[in-house]
């Protein structure tokens, strides 16, 4: 069974969420992201007598995330790929998290105006860290407010007077996903009635299904921000070979267009080949890090095979008429961990499909609930700097 965790550090106020969807870089307000994730859980998960809530999953895939907004998954794909010693790449690493601070993905900065004037190899994994932060900052700024709002409300606790949910729920909108909220009317509602029900097993289901109904919503959501991470920028002769004659003689603005022009697409015309071997190569890079999802004590959830993982023991009772609807819809005939992996992360369905194995599979496990980053590390990011070691 699982402990229940303790809420530890300041539960994240509805004000906290604000003002951290509300940094502008994106590397930083990633790892705020995640640990108000963290938060969230651990309180949630007070209140519901253990188990696993969607702010648990909502945590690591969110740490996941920000390697690809930092855009270390280039570094990472090349460590594998050459066999290399993770210490081999590290003096790169320590540089990169340099030039991160400094502006490199942020066109505010003088840095990150050159970077993008100039493009080359780096833009397509600076299109999927744009595309992934928004992302990231999109389903926080939505579910994660919920959250806290939910637990602001006194839901669940001695001090709820019996309207609190009622009022809660009616601040979601009615209809379907992505404007509707009706999937998290429904799941609110299950945390609820786990928050009061005594048998172990009636509230792991109750809770599984409420995961399940958010994870419903989250994904539909976060389309759009997948397919576009997914989606390299084409490559344009003349434009590009522009660029590249600017970066070679700043003055060629002002050259005859007679001349300027045909260099440029000369330019551009021989660049092409590095780009289009550079889109292909983040399709697959975006595609492995959107993919992966790295779990506490070391492990690695390949979201492209199926889990070698039983269903958790409180799951494991008859599923409830609900449960099965829902399970149906996510293409699940039984609820079991075989045949879950997802050929195409780009697809809403298979991606719900593995959700539903997933949140199954690791329903009672305690080491979800361990904190995503070092005490030091949360001290430097309190003071708006990128932290050093393994975030």
């Amino acid at each position: 069974m699982t402990a229940i965790p303790t809420a530890g550090a300041t539960l994240p106020s509805v004000e906290t969420i604000d003002r951290i969807r509300a940094i502008d870089r994106a590397p930083l307000r990633n790892l705020h992201i995640t640990q108000a994730y963290h938060a969230l859980a651990s309180a949630f998960a007070a209140r519901t007598g253990g188990g696993t809530n969607w702010c648990v999953f909502a945590t690591w895939a969110s740490r996941q995330a920000g390697q690809t907004i930092r855009g270390e998954d280039l570094l990472e794909t090349l460590r594998g790929r050459l066999r290399l010693p993770a210490r081999w790449l590290h003096p790169i690493h320590s540089l990169w998290r340099v030039l991160l601070a400094r502006g490199l993905y942020d066109a505010d900065t003088r840095l990150g105006r050159v970077v993008r004037a100039i493009q080359g190899p780096l833009d397509p994994f600076e299109h999927a860290s744009d595309a992934v932060a928004r992302g990231n900052r999109k389903v926080f700024e939505e579910i994660g407010r919920e959250f806290a709002r939910f637990l602001a409300a006194g839901i669940g606790t001695t001090a709820d007077s019996g309207g609190a949910l009622e009022a809660f729920i009616g601040g979601l909108r009615d209809g379907d996903p992505p404007d509707g909220q009706r999937l998290l009317r429904r799941a609110f509602n299950r945390y609820a009635v786990a928050m009061r029900e005594d048998a172990p097993a009636v509230r792991a289901q109750a809770l599984y299904l409420a995961n399940l109904e958010i994870g419903w919503h989250e994904q539909t959501r976060l389309q759009p921000e997948i397919l576009e991470a997914l989606d390299a920028p084409m490559f344009e002769l003349r434009e590009s070979g522009l660029r590249i004659l600017e970066a070679l003689s700043p003055g060629a603005s002002r050259w005859p267009a007679v001349a300027r022009t045909p260099l440029a697409w000369l330019l551009g015309s021989a660049a092409w080949p590095l780009a289009r071997a550079a889109r292909a190569l983040v399709r697959e890079v975006i595609t492995s890090a959107l993919m992966t999802l790295r779990l506490p004590g070391d492990r690695v959830a390949w979201l492209g095979h199926n889990l070698e993982l039983p269903g958790a023991p409180s799951l494991s009772g008859p599923a409830g008429d609900e449960l099965l609807a829902v399970l149906h819809r996510f293409g699940c005939n039984q609820p079991c961990a075989l045949d879950c992996g997802a050929a195409d992360w780009s697809g809403l369905a298979a991606r719900l499909h593995y959700i539903a194995h997933l949140f199954r599979a690791l329903h009672d496990d305690a080491s979800l609930f361990d904190a995503p980053f070092t005490d030091v590390q949360l001290e430097a990011m309190s003071a708006g700097r990128l932290p050093d070691g393994t975030l």
